[in-house]
């Protein structure tokens, strides 16, 4: 058999290998106003793997954690927003994070 005729097929189990790692699941995250001055938000993965236990951190400007919580049974953490500008830290694990800024949370 030619060196060829082996690239071929080697090449290709690569480039499936490759492409199914690029396809791997990502941060899905979103807060809202539920009501009043309570916000809740909703944690999972792309694949849709849930996201029960991992921690979410409410923080001020200078990164200063003023709520610290997990992720619930249902997915998602629910509290009462802190006065002033504040951002929302999903900590997904491996590089799966996402953040939220207050000014973007509404109802």
């Amino acid at each position: 058999m030619k060196t060829r005729d082996l690239a071929y097929p080697i090449l290709l189990a690569g480039a499936l290998l490759f492409c199914r790692a690029a396809l791997a699941h990502g941060p899905v995250f979103d807060c809202y106003i539920e009501h009043d001055d309570w916000v809740k938000c909703e944690a999972g993965y792309t694949d849709g793997s849930s996201a029960v236990g991992r921690k979410i951190h409410v923080q001020d400007t200078s990164n200063k954690v003023l709520i610290d919580g997990t992720v619930d049974k249902d997915n998602s953490f629910t509290f009462q927003a802190p006065t002033g500008v504040y951002s929302v830290v999903f900590l997904g694990g491996d590089n799966h994070g996402a953040t939220i800024q207050s000014s973007d949370i509404t109802q």
